[in-house]
């Protein structure tokens, strides 16, 4: 029959083993909570791309409102019955309501902009909120130039032609920053994205 330890022996042991598991325990907590601070700062999620895509729709409407409604009737059937049916009641709503841009884009600012942002940092993020308040800013800045412009101009061939170079130039930008965007890349927009760059670093 095994004889049994004395329970000092019994209560050291337990001791010992209790340290060091616990020391294992605390070890691994560590290891395990800076690899996930460097993989959440890096890593770009799904639902860092989805969120990211959302502001844009900001400078979409704003682009659609200024250049969008004075070609889009010119052009084929087609596309102005596709316009009609998905973009163009958000975009009269978005008219309707001037007052909503402003809000959205206080808004952005507030959570994104700000030195002390409510919202956990995301760089993703961030990144494609600042560009789109920018090209937000760009769009309202052309549309209120092309306004400007005297009637004359506005109506004739070439009146025309500059509000369609407008269009496809907001149309192309977004689509391109919305893509980079699905596919988790940074946009590459020459002087928008290194502005936008300028401002993060600053920031930090």
């Amino acid at each position: 029959m095994a004889t049994q330890l004395p329970i000092w022996i019994i209560i050291i042991i337990s001791t010992l083993s209790s340290s060091i598991i616990a020391m294992v325990l605390y070890q691994l907590y560590i290891y395990f909570k800076k690899y996930n601070n460097n993989f959440n700062k890096t890593s770009i999620t799904i639902i860092d791309r989805a969120s990211s895509i959302l502001p844009y729709w900001l400078p979409l409407l704003e682009g659609l409102q200024n250049f969008g409604q004075q070609i889009l009737p010119d052009y084929p059937f087609s596309l102005m019955s596709i316009y009609k049916k998905t973009l163009m009641p958000i975009v009269i709503f978005y008219v309707t309501h001037p007052a909503l841009a402003f809000i959205v884009f206080f808004v952005l600012y507030y959570l994104f902009v700000r030195a002390k942002s409510p919202i956990p940092d995301r760089p993703f993020i961030r990144f494609n909120v600042l560009q789109s308040i920018l090209l937000f800013l760009i769009n309202s800045l052309l549309g209120a130039t092309f306004r400007a412009l005297p009637i004359e101009f506005r109506m004739s061939l070439y009146g025309f032609m500059l509000c369609n170079t407008l269009f496809w130039f907001v149309l192309s930008t977004i689509i391109y920053a919305v893509t980079k965007s699905i596919e988790g890349k940074y946009a590459k927009i020459p002087v928008i994205s290194q502005a936008v760059r300028i401002q993060i670093d600053n920031r930090l």
